[in-house]
């Protein structure tokens, strides 16, 4: 672990990997009732300021949080997934390898990643169509998304859906329903049509596999995070 891991809180609670970096204020393996247990995180993760990990939590290696994310117990994540500033796993979520959610991505429990899967920014999952209102209230239940799959910005995931793999869901979509393998899927609510060509591809791994972002602090270069060149004002630090 670097010298920022004086920002871990409940140190028995938690098994952290070699190399992790932690930023003051994090928590992890928060105890959450008397009888949970620890929370893991593999190696090299970076767990930025205001990170709220529960006990039963197992998250795999060169995991990456955001400014003041929240993962709820028992969820399991695999390695290279990331979790965005002020997204939130509400617990009993499941994910892959190279699952990446942006910023303010909401996921409710009993929600199911595949593989190599991108949410962009602004993203609802929910998993109950009529809270409150049904006379015998059922198990919630989230979608399934399936392998190479990408959603856009803004998009809101109705419960119990399953999205095939490789779909893509376009920015501002409502997905109302099942997605085939290969769709993509545009409006609201979203309509079905065949994925172009162009796009029938698997997701690229400098996408979903990512050591480092584009502000971590092993990043080699910050001359790639330069501003465009057609902008006629430069930056100057």
């Amino acid at each position: 672990m670097s010298d920022l891991e004086t920002g871990i809180a409940g140190r028995d609670r938690a098994a952290l990997g070699p190399d992790c970096i932690v930023e003051p204020d994090v928590c992890v393996g928060f105890r959450y009732h008397r009888d949970a247990g620890p929370a893991r995180v593999g190696a090299r993760a970076m767990l930025r300021k205001g990170t709220l990990i529960y006990g039963d939590v197992i998250i795999g290696d060169d995991f990456q949080s955001g400014h003041y994310t929240v993962i709820r117990a028992k969820c399991r994540l695999g390695n290279y997934c990331t979790v965005s500033n002020n997204s939130t796993l509400e617990g009993i979520v499941r994910m892959g390898d190279g699952v990446r959610l942006m910023s303010h991505v909401y996921v409710p429990s009993r929600t199911w990643f595949g593989d190599r899967i991108f949410v962009g920014p602004g993203v609802t999952f929910l998993n109950a169509k009529y809270p409150g209102r049904e006379g015998t209230p059922t198990t919630p239940r989230g979608a399934a998304v399936e392998d190479n799959v990408v959603i856009g910005g803004g998009c809101t995931i109705l419960p119990g859906v399953t999205i095939g793999e490789r779909s893509f869901i376009a920015a501002g979509a409502v997905v109302i329903g099942d997605i085939p393998p290969r769709s993509l899927v545009v409006g609201c609510p979203g309509r079905i049509r065949p994925l172009p060509e162009s796009l029938d591809r698997d997701n690229d791994d400098a996408l979903c596999l990512q050591p480092v972002d584009l502000w971590h602090p092993k990043m080699k270069d910050l001359s790639v995070a330069d501003w465009p060149a057609d902008w006629r004002e430069r930056f100057n630090a």
